[in-house]
């Protein structure tokens, strides 16, 4: 008997380990990065100074992740729009992080660099070896729970979208309505680079998930 419930205790925890591998696995096992260690970002490691202009993004940021853990079952966006290099892609990964790690139920999370996802999907349409086709951005986007579209304007070298671009993002905004975007591009920019209702749909949601980076510095040139 003894060892039936120890058999019996190691197959529960089999399940659960697997349970937990798809589940919060899916975020390093799905995502794009353009760099590997942008997995460990976390709240803790944004420094900021007293009652700066980071130290209130850090705080909105924390409130958006709290949001989004406690209403798994509410859609909203949110966006995050300046300067390079003053912690968007840093806050916007700590978020996913914060829910990966502490959601209950757990919820799956996907972080995709807009410039490698497009260099990802033109590299299918030359190579089918290639997973990245427009049928599996879409699929890996439905089945995720929260999504940061990270460095949105980056894959645009002039300053309007390609139509390729432009349908892409769209369809990944009708994919999920749980998408937290990252720009370097001031509103402004947003507007003449891509379609208004793109640039709506990245604002759907409470504007309390709007943050302005823009009068941040380059933390990067301060290191």
């Amino acid at each position: 008997m003894c060892t039936h419930e120890k058999i019996q205790a190691q197959d529960r925890q089999m399940h659960d380990n697997l349970k937990v591998q798809k589940g919060r696995g899916f975020l390093k096992r799905a995502s794009l990065v353009d760099r590997e260690d942008a997995f460990n970002y976390n709240f803790d490691d944004f420094i900021t100074q007293p009652n700066s202009k980071e130290a209130t993004a850090k705080h909105d940021a924390r409130l958006i992740a709290g949001y989004y853990l406690k209403y798994s079952d509410k859609k909203g966006n949110s966006l995050f729009y300046g300067n390079a290099g003053a912690g968007k892609t840093h806050l916007a990964m700590a978020i996913l992080n914060a829910v990966n790690d502490n959601a209950e139920p757990m919820q799956k999370c996907l972080f995709l660099s807009v410039n490698k996802l497009i260099r990802e999907m033109k590299n299918w349409f030359s190579d089918k070896t290639c997973i990245w086709s427009p049928k599996h951005v879409t699929d890996v986007v439905k089945a995720a729970d929260l999504v940061v579209l990270d460095d949105l304007g980056a894959e645009s070298a002039n300053s309007e979208a390609t139509s390729f671009v432009q349908d892409t993002i769209f369809d990944i905004y009708e994919s999920n309505q749980k998408i937290i975007t990252t720009t370097n591009l001031s509103m402004d920019e947003l507007y003449r680079t891509y379609h208004a209702r793109l640039v709506s749909r990245m604002q759907e949601g409470d504007k309390s998930r709007v943050i302005d980076f823009t009068k941040i510095a380059d933390k990067r040139s301060r290191i």
